[in-house]
């Protein structure tokens, strides 16, 4: 999935237009959630469907079944002209249009790493057999998760000035979803009346998204658990690290993360945004 060669296939040839919306988000940081808010935003919060990625492309998705890059189904059914890419890759392949919208959310690598491991972990079929522990120690070896959060987050990082950029911090999002969504309908440059503003803060809430589940239901392992799915929206809650990873262990991916934010140049302001935790 990371490779650099699959990476550079995903939007080879395409060139973004006016109309593409980019929720580019790192793995396990409020992607279904961005591509909620920005699918009901392209159509007022009356945005319909039987699944996410019968919309929504995804040019560098491990499995088949996303709509096409390429099929205009989506922007010609939308009333705003707008529609929506999912993407996880960092900026280096993501094709770059000052006309069209990039959204990404920075999710702390904490809670990242803890809802990967439920999500990938479960997804396959391999929970019984991986540890927390392990999981630690293969996030935060080289080439490893948290080096792939911390390229991913300082590649937007970069972007966050452009006008056509939105930068937006999960735990930030979680607290005020409202004036988020007003973020997001704005670069968009999408009205919303107060009533259908209401809408969508309904329909990008976790109650409801939990409720419509199947329409943002990951792909299931042929060897995983059909009787225990795996969910791709377990809890969306912010700075609950601590149910798995021990003080050390969250200190460690904090040490891990300023490291490697130093090496490759990066301003970004990771106590503020992530806070640090105490060994």
């Amino acid at each position: 999935m990371r490779g650099t060669k699959l990476k550079k296939k995903a939007f080879k040839g395409y060139q973004p237009t006016e109309h593409d919306v980019f929720v580019a988000t790192f793995a396990k940081s409020g992607t279904n959630w961005m591509m909620q808010i920005a699918q009901q935003i392209s159509h007022r919060g009356d945005a319909e469907f039987e699944h996410i990625h019968a919309v929504v492309p995804w040019p560098d998705a491990f499995t088949p079944g996303p709509i096409a890059l390429r099929d205009a189904g989506p922007m010609e059914d939308s009333p705003t002209g707008l529609r929506i890419i999912k993407t996880h890759l960092e900026t280096e392949f993501v094709p770059y249009e000052e006309k069209a919208t990039y959204l990404t959310v920075l999710r702390d690598p904490k809670e990242v790493l803890v809802s990967a491991y439920y999500f990938l972990g479960g997804m396959l079929g391999v929970l019984s057999h991986v540890t927390i522990d392990d999981w630690y120690e293969l996030a935060i070896a080289p080439g490893g998760l948290i080096e792939s959060w911390c390229i991913h987050a300082a590649s937007f990082w970069d972007w966050r000035d452009r006008p056509n950029v939105l930068v937006l911090n999960f735990r930030e999002v979680k607290r005020d979803p409202r004036r988020s969504i007003e973020r997001v309908a704005a670069i968009m440059g999408v009205e919303l009346t107060e009533a259908q503003q209401n809408k969508l803060i309904e329909r990008a809430s976790i109650d409801y998204m939990n409720a419509q589940e199947s329409q943002f239901a990951p792909p299931q392992a042929l060897f995983a658990d059909k009787s225990k799915p795996t969910l791709m929206i377990r809890r969306g809650a912010s700075g609950g690290s601590e149910e798995l990873l021990s003080r050390r262990q969250q200190a460690g991916i904090d040490r891990v993360c300023q490291a490697e934010l130093r090496k490759i140049g990066s301003d970004i302001p990771y106590a503020g945004e992530f806070g640090l935790s105490d060994r």
